[in-house]
């Protein structure tokens, strides 16, 4: 079986990405989206957690009528293999109502996510096989792109996992929120979740790809691993195998930036093949995802502030 080994980088979020400054986008105005919460939010965007990577809050940003992105209410992240008690006692206070879980049924084996089974919330998960998934797309598409260049795999990633998508968007229309969004990483299936949402909200596609590059400065990727010993496990765990072998070809003690050699960031791609198969994000939403124009309007009057 034909594996695409830069293909399957990406779609199991390793190292990437690099854009500005934590926290960046986030100013003093933010506080007044804020969504209520017992205690007050005390972050800017990356949630303060001992064992987390990446997770993070995608509220505060600005829409096109000048309102904005309700905070406390929308978040991103990596595997949250690594949270600790502390840090999910500290994920309390939000009332969580939801996780949707990109990762394959094989990454969700290797790498469970125990706060999601104890906390009392709804874990969502619609199970594929990342070796299925990876197996579509195969030497062409490698032939197309060079080490760490991704553009080529990019613009396949949101029909390859349109149903994980469609979950998504069915439990934020249910107002299954606060909600998180996660994969490995939180930077490519994730990132792509999180950019199909915020350009439903009508942030700015600039803003929203800073948005994507700050997994860079966000990411912890020792975290995301846990503490698997992934030669055993790759006795009975395809993932693992897979993870062995793209381990001897990358460094992924930090994660790497998430553009092309020219500085072109790698979400671009995959908006722009979404674009050009159905006109717009808005198109695809509609048509690929189940998203009624009702339900648009729907997620606006709930996600933005009024």
């Amino acid at each position: 079986m034909a594996i695409l080994r830069s293909g399957l980088a990406v779609l199991l979020s390793l190292p990437f990405a690099f854009f500005g400054s934590p926290n960046a986008a986030m100013g003093a105005a933010d506080a007044q989206s804020a969504s209520p919460l017992a205690e007050p939010m005390n972050y800017r965007r990356l949630l303060p957690l001992d064992g987390g990577s990446n997770f993070r809050d995608i509220g505060g940003y600005p829409v096109a009528d000048g309102r904005r992105v309700k905070r406390g209410l929308l978040f991103r992240s990596g595997a949250m293999t690594g949270l600790t008690e502390e840090d999910r006692s500290y994920l309390s206070q939000f009332g969580f109502a939801a996780v949707v879980d990109l990762r394959s049924t094989e990454e969700i084996e290797l790498y469970p996510n125990h706060w999601a089974a104890q906390a009392d919330l709804n874990y969502i998960s619609v199970p594929y096989s990342i070796m299925e998934l990876t197996d579509q797309n195969s030497e062409d598409t490698q032939q197309k792109q060079g080490p760490r260049d991704y553009s080529a795999t990019y613009p396949l990633i949101a029909e390859m996992i349109k149903p994980q998508l469609k979950a998504y968007f069915e439990a934020l229309v249910e107002k299954q929120a606060p909600i998180v969004v996660n994969c490995s990483a939180g930077q490519d299936r994730t990132g792509i979740a999180a950019a199909l949402v915020l350009t439903a909200l009508g942030v700015d596609e600039n803003l929203i790809i800073e948005d994507y590059l700050l997994s860079t400065d966000f990411r912890r990727p020792k975290l995301e691993s846990g503490n698997v010993d992934l030669e055993e496990a790759a006795r009975t765990n395809a993932f693992a195998r897979m993870m062995l072998d793209y381990a001897k070809e990358q460094d992924q003690s930090k994660a790497n930036p998430l553009i092309t050699i020219d500085g072109t960031p790698f979400l671009k791609f995959a908006l722009e093949a979404i674009r050009s198969k159905h006109g717009s994000i808005e198109a695809f939403l509609i048509a690929e995802l189940g998203v009624s124009i009702a339900d648009l309007k729907r997620l606006r009057e709930f996600y933005i502030t009024s």
